[in-house]
C-alpha cells in the first residue's frame, strides 16, 4: 500500500525540502503570545520544532473552543494557504516556549508551480484531507456520543503502531471533547462508564481495551473498525 503522508512537507523530495528550508526562517515565541488571529492573511505555514501551540476559535457566546493542539513536528495552517480568500479560519496561541520554522506562501506557491508532479501530489493530499473532514462530519452527525468515542478510539488505534490492545490519546480531553462534539463533562461520564464496566482501563493518556469485541458490542458497532491495514 502507498505511504499515507501526514503533512504537506512530506510530499517533497530531499532537493525540494532543502530549497524550501533555505527560504524559511525561524521563529521563537513565549507562552501567551499570539501566532495569528482568525481573519489574518495566511502568509505562512508553521512547523513546530519544540513547544505547544493551540488552534482555537472564539464562539459567539465568548467561549474559546479548542480545535487542535500542535506539538513537536506538527504543521500548522497547511490548508489555509490554499483558501480563497487566503485567510486563517482560526486563531493560534502559544501555550509554552515554542520554536517554529516558518514557510512563506510565496516560496510554497513557487515550488508547487515549478513541478507539475508535485502539484498533483498536493491536490491529492488536499483531497484526502477533505475526505477525512467529511468522515469526521459523518461521525458527528450520524452516530451517538458513545459510538463517536469508540470510533475515535479505533481511529487512533489503527494509526498507532503499538503492540497489544492499547493506544495513547494524542490530545487533551478538552480537545477530544471538542472533536467529538460533546462537553468535557459528558466525555468524563462516558469514560467513567466504560471503565466501570471493565471495557477499558486508563493510565494517564494510555487507554487499554481488554476485548475489542465486547467494547464494540456495548455501543453497537462492528469490531472490524479496530482492524489495522497490513
Amino acid at each position: 500500500m502507498p505511504t499515507v503522508q501526514s503533512n504537506l512537507l512530506q510530499l517533497l523530495n530531499k532537493e525540494q525540502k532543502a530549497l524550501l528550508d533555505r527560504q524559511s526562517h525561524q521563529l521563537t515565541l513565549s507562552a501567551g503570545d499570539c501566532l495569528f488571529e482568525k481573519g489574518d492573511c495566511a502568509n505562512n505555514i508553521y512547523l513546530v520544532n519544540k513547544g505547544k501551540v493551540t488552534l482555537y476559535r472564539l464562539m459567539p457566546n465568548g467561549e474559546e473552543k479548542v480545535f487542535k493542539v500542535f506539538l513537536s513536528c506538527g504543521l500548522i495552517a497547511e490548508m489555509a494557504i490554499f483558501m480563497n480568500p487566503r485567510v486563517y479560519p482560526m486563531s493560534a496561541h502559544i501555550d509554552q516556549h515554542t520554536s517554529l520554522t516558518c514557510y512563506s506562501y510565496e516560496s510554497l506557491n513557487c515550488l508547487f508551480k515549478s513541478d507539475g508532479d508535485l502539484a498533483m501530489k498536493v491536490i491529492g493530499f488536499m483531497s484526502n484531507r477533505v475526505g477525512q473532514l467529511m468522515n469526521s462530519l459523518d461521525m458527528l452527525t450520524q452516530v451517538n456520543a458513545n459510538q463517536r468515542l469508540v470510533m475515535y478510539f479505533a481511529e487512533i488505534y489503527r494509526k498507532q503502531k503499538q503492540h497489544g490492545n492499547r493506544f495513547v490519546l494524542p490530545n487533551t480531553k478538552k480537545v477530544l471533547a471538542t472533536q467529538l462534539g460533546i462537553t468535557p463533562e459528558t466525555l468524563s461520564r462516558l469514560l467513567y462508564k466504560l471503565k466501570f464496566s471493565g471495557l477499558i482501563t486508563e493510565s494517564g493518556a494510555c487507554i487499554t481495551v481488554p476485548d475489542f469485541n465486547c467494547l464494540c458490542r456495548e455501543v453497537d458497532l462492528v469490531p472490524s473498525i479496530f482492524e489495522r491495514c497490513h
